[in-house]
């Protein structure tokens, strides 16, 4: 379990828990509005967005760690990464009971002690799973990453299947969700410890490790706006809207964003450590071909959802929602932007361009707010607010890699021009 493997070994563990973990998050979903009544579906709902909103940001937690920590035997066990977790988990704390006494005010008939216990247990069991997954990526431990990711889900769903068998109420619901990530730390600590304690060092510092990490944290977080929170949005700028129209077009970024976003979303870390980390920048040529090839493979299955698409929803919906060819070809073309930022997010991390990660995905969220307030047709402001700030915030990145590879361009022999 703590021994390295080859790239495609690698990627075979990580796609492999990836898909699992992906899988048992689908069954679950498919399954809470069938076996709860509908208050309690919106409440283990609401809970589950919000959790997986903070897992969202935190994740970029786990980037910066899986870019910092080396491989390293010579020194003590590092206590700058046990400071800097300690110090996380006092401000995810403070932050879970901030969301939790607002959502009881507002949306869930929780009380607040309740509501933010669960939270408070979600927020810092995946932060010290981000924690040890960040340098299980940095030390390349591959399995080790794909047993916490698959641990997990399996967990989760055991937990809420007790759950909603004995028709468990609202909290015990949240608890089912929360527990996990602090269990499967546990359990995955003890079979991994002797590979990582004494085993890396950082190339930071707590308070470069602290920057680094709000920047990163900061990045995600938009990302998970812009992707498990869109529904969200929508929804909330859509309150005049027929249910029918907002429904299909739901429907129809849930089935699309998943499959395209979600597995490039997992693999950021992987990036980081395994592809970008200690490597040279990529040469113009060979990021506006990568960037090609991306958009050609995209095109392509906006194709294909622009004549299967429709016929899909309507089957998968039982003729509940339909929605027009061209509508749902947009919003795949859009998800294969979201997917290209997750590539150019970590390429930056990994050269240390946090700043410019940061500003490629805060301009792409400021964006989509704006796009969705816009007094238009309702169709319309949402495929611009899926496809225009992807664009934007994409290519803030590209200028920002295309700034790096001109500045780390080797010399040119003397009497030879640039």
């Amino acid at each position: 379990m703590t021994s390295t493997d080859g790239g495609g070994s690698a990627l075979r563990w990580l796609l492999l828990s990836t898909a699992v973990a992906g899988f048992l998050g689908y069954v679950i979903q498919v399954a809470a509005p069938r076996l709860l009544d509908g208050s309690s579906y919106v409440s283990f709902s609401v809970t589950w967005s919000t959790v997986y909103l903070g897992v969202a940001a935190m994740s970029g937690v786990q980037q910066e760690v899986a870019r910092a920590a080396r491989p390293s035997r010579d020194h003590k066990p590092n206590t700058v990464l046990r400071s800097f977790t300690l110090s996380a988990i006092a401000v995810v704390i403070v932050v879970a009971l901030g969301v939790a006494a607002w959502l009881t005010a507002t949306t869930l008939p929780l009380p607040f002690v309740a509501l933010g216990t669960v939270l408070s247990i979600a927020f810092v069991g995946y932060l010290v799973n981000a924690v040890l997954s960040g340098a299980l990526y940095g030390l390349q431990l591959w399995r080790g990453v794909a047993l916490i990711t698959a641990l997990d889900a399996v967990l989760r769903i055991i937990f809420l299947a007790v759950a909603f068998a004995l028709g468990a109420d609202p909290l015990w619901l949240g608890l089912g969700i929360a527990f996990p990530f602090g269990l499967s730390f546990a359990l995955a600590w003890l079979v991994l410890r002797r590979g990582v304690v004494g085993r890396f060092a950082l190339d930071v510092g707590f308070a470069k490790l602290s920057r680094n990490v709000l920047s990163t944290v900061g990045a995600a977080a938009c990302s998970g706006v812009m992707i498990s929170g869109l529904p969200l949005l929508i929804g909330a700028t859509s309150a005049t809207i027929p249910a029918s129209a907002v429904g299909a077009l739901l429907m129809a970024i849930n089935l699309t964003r998943a499959p395209i976003v979600v597995p490039v979303v997992a693999m950021q870390s992987y990036l980081i450590s395994a592809v970008f980390r200690d490597r040279d920048s990529v040469a113009p040529r060979r990021l506006f071909g990568l960037l090609g090839v991306a958009i050609t493979v995209m095109a392509a299955l906006s194709a294909t959802a622009y004549f299967v698409g429709p016929w899909l929803v309507a089957l998968i919906s039982a003729g509940s929602f339909d929605i027009d060819a061209h509508v749902i070809a947009i919003v795949v073309f859009s998800a294969g932007l979201v997917a290209l930022m997750c590539v150019t997010g970590p390429a930056l991390v990994a050269r240390g361009g946090h700043l410019a990660n940061v500003v490629g995905w805060s301009l792409a969220a400021a964006l989509t707010v704006a796009c969705l307030v816009l007094p238009v047709d309702f169709t319309v402001r949402t495929l611009l607010a899926l496809t225009a700030p992807a664009i934007a915030g994409l290519a803030a990145h590209v200028i920002a890699l295309l700034g790096a590879a001109r500045r780390t361009r080797p010399p040119a022999p003397d009497g030879m021009p640039c």
